[in-house]
């Protein structure tokens, strides 16, 4: 339940609309503050410059909003709902927002796994660069001797492709 404390919050749009949104929401008095992570992909159809930005998590804008803000975030435009279960809006940890950003910020290629996790592998811990501290499933296929390992932020598989010095294999506790 949301509190007088502001909290990072999922808002669903429309889709298409999560550029709109943000700027919609940066427009509102006061203005409410927002991420839209974004990611640069292929994309076949166009020929010239086949690089194109396109939102991380497609029909998602992530707001930092308090109690107070509630109605003002809903009634916005492009705003289909805030995320919630169970009548109460689900708040997303900081440290998941800052996960976010660090895929983003990263010049490493990955791709978004469709399904909510992967679960072939051993558990790894990233012990280098800018996913450090951060646990994965290390995942069958990279080739010239890395490993890809898959990262799960949000219910959303995030795979790099990481050296063999950058990760620690995780123990297996005993039942």
């Amino acid at each position: 339940m949301l509190t007088k404390k502001f909290s990072w919050v999922a808002v669903m749009t429309h889709f298409g609309a999560e550029s709109l949104v943000a700027e919609r929401f940066g427009e509102t008095e006061p203005p409410i503050e927002c991420y839209l992570p974004m990611m640069v992909t292929k994309d076949k159809r166009y020929k010239r410059n086949p690089q194109v930005e396109k939102p991380m998590f497609p029909c998602y804008v992530f707001a930092r909003i308090n109690k107070d803000l509630i109605y003002k975030t809903r009634t916005t435009r492009g705003v289909m709902y805030i995320l919630s279960s169970q009548h109460s809006i689900i708040q997303v940890p900081d440290s998941e927002i800052e996960a976010v950003r660090a895929f983003e910020a990263s010049q490493r290629k990955f791709f978004i796994h469709e399904t909510s996790q992967l679960v072939k592998g051993a558990e790894a811990e990233i012990t280098e660069g800018e996913f450090a501290g951060m646990r994965g499933r290390l995942v069958k296929g990279c080739k010239d001797g890395n490993f890809c390992v898959s990262i799960t932020v949000m219910n959303v598989s995030f795979v790099v492709r990481l050296k063999r010095s950058e990760l620690r294999p995780v123990a297996q506790e005993s039942e």
